[in-house]
């Protein structure tokens, strides 16, 4: 008996593995890479990490389509979160992701929750705001890159966190 077939599928089982762990790994980047990006406010390389065809759901934000409406809305979202604060006039902030967790659903198919925490200061001398949440995704490869094809917002809350705030540090 030859241990050939053994050892052939043994390795087809490794690379599958290993393939497995790529994904997981370019997926994982990926979602850090949206918050880089929208901790930076660069908008237009938050928008090209979306499928042309991909869809945005932010819930009582709005939503969007396609890496180019994706790129619009989070250009506009700062404008948008400063309407539900009255009377503030900047805003700044910061967004930290979380447990994620990726599953590979085919060659070229995947989703991942994840959670965050943001830091929103309205104004240098006003409070800031603390923020939780959960994204659910869609992923799809495209080209052998990983794309966020659905992105949803699940908002917990979003609390005033001022104790022993102070600006600058």
């Amino acid at each position: 008996m030859s241990k050939t077939p053994d050892l052939a599928r043994t390795v087809a089982q490794l690379v599958e593995r290993v393939e497995e762990l790529e994904s997981i790994r370019a997926l994982e980047r990926l979602r850090t890479e949206f918050h880089r990006c929208l901790n930076n406010a660069e908008w237009e390389a938050l928008g090209a990490l979306f499928a042309d065809d991909s869809h945005l759901d932010y819930g009582e934000f709005g939503q969007a389509h396609g890496s180019s409406g994706v790129t619009d809305f989070y250009s506009a979202l700062p404008k948008k979160i400063l309407e539900f604060q009255r009377g503030a006039s900047d805003i700044n902030f910061k967004n930290f992701i979380q447990g994620h967790q990726v599953e590979i659903t085919g060659k070229n198919s995947a989703r991942g929750v994840s959670f965050f925490e943001e830091k929103i200061r309205f104004d240098r001398a006003s409070e800031i705001h603390h923020s939780t949440g959960q994204f659910t995704d869609a992923y799809v490869r495209r080209d052998g890159h990983w794309l966020f094809a659905r992105v949803e917002l699940d908002h917990y809350w979003v609390v005033p966190n001022n104790d022993a705030w102070r600006w600058p540090w």
